[in-house]
């Protein structure tokens, strides 16, 4: 279920909100800690779906000021009023927090404890502790400092006592993905803001997107799980484009995004969970020493941006560069052209290895000297310094650096006189779909290609290894196109 967290400050405001909510909740959430002008009677009166009354205190992260003893009286009076939920904290002084269980009647008692600052190694002996203390429901929330944290949580919902429901997942940007999976894998219920801006705690995902692009009310706990390894993964489209995609197809699949810090720990630790894996900056080349197999244009490349399990074991493959090249030969042969590549990343070894494989005269430059040498050394083809760019012919040219991403839009990778009518440009930034680049390149006649031909085709590629099904291609792209534009 989603639980929609109502944090308005005036009575008024949050029937409102309530309102708004109730259109995509399971239930919602009462925080009456943030009303100024409280009125529970009012608001449980308006209420059309089941709610959650919460007072929660400041020490708990929440903006309640008085004393226990009337914090206690409140979930009385919502007990009272017919609420369908009270939330009461486990730190909550015994005698008051026995006193309210004992009076809750036909409501439904959640006991919380929340630790804002880690994921306790011992968090099963406090599920222990507070299952004793009473309660129909046993919440617990804590803070992520790695994506491992989460492994904590999803292990304690897993195997809690089923006697009791739980509520679990992880706060802060590292603990996203058990927002989205707790309500599959077997938890309660999760939370998700009414808005961006109206979160009540770090980390929360909108209600919308939960629904309708996680899918968390309609998948079962049988769900294959794919998702986006990176640093950051908060710009990325790949959630948008694959969860909907596997919905489009009725899939029990979905697709995460895994902010990574450590890449050897995450493979370690989530190894047996996922189905398949997109890999990004700046783990391209890092995550191949950890793969049981690789593809061999893969290997050529020296860079991975997809993994696939096969037989249990993880199989590397490289989609950046095929679809690149398919962008590409959309619009002209490669064979026997002068291409120009800016850039010496992983996205460049991969498009660089695809025009060199299909007969592209290629030259690398990048304002990192020696790692653009080592690459086009590794290519085998020529190098030169980002000065003599106009001295070189081109009829290709190749950006795969950052610049002119979002939001440094006004930026572009090389001055506007290097551009000659006639030539193609591709630049691999895909948002915003059109940069400063290749606007300064349609203004001197060139024919353009915008990153997010390759992104996807790229996408595409990654679905069909994935599904072993014909990717929705035009469902994808109307997906991209969509959310760039908005």
């Amino acid at each position: 279920m989603i639980c929609i967290p109502i944090t308005a400050s005036t009575t008024d405001e949050a029937i409102r909100d309530m309102k708004k909510g109730a259109e995509i909740a399971d239930i919602l959430e009462l925080r009456i800690d943030y009303i100024r002008d409280l009125d529970i009677a009012k608001l449980i009166k308006e209420k059309s779906k089941p709610v959650i009354v919460t007072p929660r205190s400041q020490k708990e992260g929440g903006r309640f000021k008085g004393s226990e003893e009337e914090r206690a009286g409140l979930l009385r009076e919502a007990v009272r009023l017919g609420a369908e939920y009270i939330d009461i904290e486990f730190s909550t002084d015994e005698r008051l927090r026995k006193g309210v269980i004992e009076e809750s009647r036909g409501t439904k008692v959640i006991v919380s404890y929340h630790n804002f600052t880690e994921t306790p190694s011992d968090i099963k002996e406090l599920y222990d502790d507070i299952a004793i203390s009473g309660g129909d429901i046993i919440k617990i929330v804590t803070f992520a400092n790695s994506i491992n944290d989460n492994l904590v949580i999803f292990d304690l919902i897993k195997g809690h006592e089923k006697r009791k429901d739980i509520i679990s997942f992880c706060m802060g940007r590292h603990g996203e993905i058990s927002r989205i999976l707790s309500p599959i894998i077997g938890g309660y219920l999760t939370f998700g803001s009414l808005e961006e801006g109206k979160e009540s705690a770090s980390g929360q995902i909108p209600a919308r997107v939960l629904k309708s692009v996680y899918r968390v009310d309609r998948l079962g706990q049988e769900i294959n799980i794919y998702g986006l390894v990176g640093n950051p993964v908060s710009e990325s489209m790949g959630y948008l484009i694959h969860n909907l995609a596997f919905a489009e197809l009725d899939l029990d699949n979905i697709y995460l995004p895994f902010l990574v810090e450590d890449i050897n720990s995450f493979m370690t630790g989530f190894k047996g969970l996922f189905k398949g894996l997109s890999v990004t900056m700046p783990f391209k080349e890092e995550v191949i020493d950890l793969l049981d197999g690789i593809d061999k244009k893969a290997e050529d490349i020296g860079a991975v941006n997809t993994v696939v399990v096969k037989d249990d074991k993880l199989v590397g493959y490289n989609t950046d560069c095929s679809g690149a090249i398919m962008a590409l030969e959309d619009r002209t042969e490669i064979k026997g052209k002068n291409a120009v590549m800016i850039g010496a990343g992983g996205v460049a070894r991969a498009i660089g290895f695809g025009v060199k494989g299909r007969g592209g005269i290629l030259t690398i430059t990048d304002i990192d000297t020696d790692k653009a040498i080592s690459l086009s050394k590794d290519i085998g083809c020529k190098y030169c310094n980002p000065d003599e760019l106009g001295n070189i012919s081109m009829d290709i040219f190749i950006n795969t650096t950052p610049v002119g991403m979002y939001p440094d839009v006004d930026r572009s990778p090389v001055p506007d006189s290097l551009l000659k009518e006639g030539m193609i440009v591709f630049d691999a930034v895909y948002n915003p779909i059109k940069t400063r680049l290749l606007k300064e390149a349609e203004a001197k006649g060139c024919i353009t290609i915008p990153g997010v031909e390759m992104f996807i085709n790229q996408g595409v590629a990654q679905f069909e290894m994935w599904t072993k099904r014909e990717a929705p291609v035009d469902i994808m792209r109307e997906i991209v196109l969509n959310k760039i534009s908005a």
